[in-house]
């Protein structure tokens, strides 16, 4: 497994580094001054960046946090020509009102023609910025005080905060060193294949925000090691929001994705959200008929049904549920919750893979599409895992041309998304 760094704007190859691998996790009491001593780091790599900024900068990449009960589905709307102002939401820069019920825009809906007038533009089928004032209603994301969350690219959902492209080269490498601080390295490593994704999404000729320079990083209260804050940080195919409080960090809800999830980094090829797929199919596999018969849907999925903009939202569990499974199977279920719970650094991620193993017999596992996937490739498959804290979908998006090629993932925790048991919002 590759290991890299961010610097400059160039992706910097090394070797080392390896994805998690999760067995049955148990956490005792003493992990609670790791995980204060963690948030001290964590803190001080925050302050080493605000550091690194001017005035100017820090005003503009420092908010307010308020805790709320939950977040609030949000919609942008572009103007005529398109023109936003970096840092703050797209178009007039207004946050318009919920549309009437059901009138949730799918993702890539862009407006209009893209300029050579074939229909949805470029590798993502955007129409992009500059044509039109985008899908009905508006597009969606989820406003938390001042953050916003979004699966949609940042000419259309602008996030607060500076740009990477904004920043000097050691300003850039402090906003970096800060999200390999928090987060574990598997989850730093996933970061930077997606960034690459998204990068190689721009070179190959897009006409919406793509790539490495538009990824934002805000900053909501004050960094501090008892009061609660948060730090959000992403593009179009990623969205990290992470709550600290004290000894605490939780990092949902999350967003991670990739187009394309296959690409060439030098010599490299990198496949994006491998383990997300390689994980599933094996659980998939480890089931016997029957069992296969309860995961697999009788319907086709084919988007995020709690993406952004669902915020508190609910749906009737579907698939095989965990007490349905063997200890194999169940712990297997964990492996691949993992791939999301274990992005934020291991003194956060023990206690929350630890609180989703006590109800993995309550949590469910369903299955949307074809039952194989080619070697080396990503599948075309839907999956969602489903407990009482716990959600997980995996979407491949059918906008782009081959859906192995453009994939949506989201992770929530339906209890406390945004860190609201931590923060006293509940």
């Amino acid at each position: 497994m590759r290991k890299s760094l961010v610097f400059a704007g160039t992706l910097v190859l090394a070797a080392g580094a390896s994805y998690l691998g999760v067995k049955m996790v148990k956490v005792h009491a003493m992990e609670a001054p790791r995980a204060n001593r963690q948030t001290e780091a964590v803190v001080d790599a925050t302050n080493a960046f605000l550091k690194s900024l001017s005035a100017e900068q820090r005003q503009k990449v420092m908010f307010a946090f308020t805790p709320g009960k939950s977040a609030t589905i949000a919609h942008f709307h572009r103007t005529q020509d398109g023109g936003v102002a970096p840092g703050v939401p797209a178009g007039n820069g207004r946050l318009q009102g919920p549309p009437p019920q059901g009138d949730h825009p799918m993702h890539d809906q862009h407006a209009g023609p893209p300029p050579d007038g074939k229909g949805p533009g470029g590798p993502g089928g955007s129409g992009g910025p500059g044509f039109g004032m985008g899908p009905a209603g508006g597009f969606v994301g989820e406003q938390y005080g001042q953050a916003v969350w979004s699966n949609y690219p940042v000419s259309d959902v602008l996030r607060p905060g500076l740009r990477l492209g904004t920043l000097s080269a050691a300003q850039r490498a402090a906003a970096m060193h800060l999200l390999q601080t928090v987060l574990s390295p598997m989850g730093y490593q996933k970061v930077l294949d997606i960034m690459g994704s998204d990068q190689a999404l721009t070179d190959a000729g897009t006409n919406f925000a793509s790539g490495e320079a538009v990824y934002t990083i805000g900053i909501f209260g004050e960094p501090s090691t008892g009061k609660p804050w948060m730090l959000e940080f992403g593009g179009h195919h990623l969205g990290l929001n992470i709550v600290i409080a004290g000894p605490s960090g939780i990092m949902t809800p999350t967003l991670t994705g990739a187009q394309p999830s296959i690409y060439k980094h030098g010599e490299q090829t990198v496949r994006v959200l491998a383990k997300e797929n390689d994980t599933a199919f094996a659980l998939l596999d480890a089931l016997d008929a029957g069992q296969k018969k309860k995961a697999i849907l009788n319907y086709e999925v084919n988007d995020l049904v709690l993406g952004p903009g669902h915020a508190g939202e609910t749906i009737q569990p579907e698939g095989i549920k965990g007490s349905d499974l063997n200890d194999r199977q169940r712990a297997m279920l964990l492996d691949v919750i993992a791939q999301w719970a274990g992005i934020v650094n291991d003194a956060y991620a023990k206690p929350r893979l630890g609180e989703i193993q006590a109800d993995l017999n309550d949590t469910y596992f369903a299955w949307s599409g074809p039952t194989t996937h080619e070697p080396g490739k990503n599948g075309g498959s839907y999956y969602r895992i489903q407990g009482p804290k716990v959600i997980v979908e995996f979407s491949p998006q059918g906008v782009g041309g081959d859906p192995t090629m453009h994939v949506h993932t989201i992770y929530r925790d339906p209890t406390n998304d945004y860190g609201v048991k931590i923060t006293g919002a509940e």
